[in-house]
């Protein structure tokens, strides 16, 4: 939030716009072998990228419900939401898609910014047909990344306004 209003401070006159993107069924849709490949780029030790592979595979899930247990079952693909690493997995899986940036010119400014499987674009321009232009610009450049043949990820239409 801090962020927001620091934007909208320093962007006191503009015609500004924020759009909210949460990413859909993240944790669930990471493809843990190209999660791997991006660790190894960013020269992750071996033994780490391992141990990620077989913390994210061949998991075991219950399902538990008025005191009911299910049968088990196997999950190979995503990685457990609700466990205090897969944040951090998960942030590393779509950093280029969200990748940090702030832009100021003279007539636009954007900031792109994300936590986990949430991101903001915020744009300030000195007229609203730009800010819209550039903010469906930013927009097209993020959902082109998600979307893109290695991820196939995209934004939840509900939760993205």
């Amino acid at each position: 939030m801090s962020v927001v209003f620091e934007f909208l401070r320093h962007n006191d006159g503009f015609k500004c716009a924020m759009l909210s993107m949460d990413v859909e069924g993240g944790f669930d849709n990471i493809d843990v072998d190209l999660l791997c490949d991006f660790l190894a780029a960013w020269e992750c030790p071996t033994n780490l990228i391992l141990w990620v592979r077989r913390w994210a595979g061949n998991r075991v899930v219950r399902f538990r419900f008025n005191g009911r247990v299910s049968k088990p079952y196997f999950v190979n693909c995503g990685i457990p939401q609700g466990s205090p690493l897969s944040p951090f997995l998960f942030g590393a899986y779509v950093a280029d898609i969200f990748e940090p940036c702030l832009r100021y010119s003279p007539s636009v400014r954007t900031v792109v910014s994300s936590y986990v499987d949430d991101g903001v674009i915020l744009v300030a321009s000195d007229s609203r047909d730009l800010t819209r232009y550039t903010m469906a610009e930013v927009f097209k450049d993020c959902d082109r990344i998600a979307r893109g043949s290695l991820r196939k990820m995209g934004f939840s239409a509900i939760k993205t306004k």
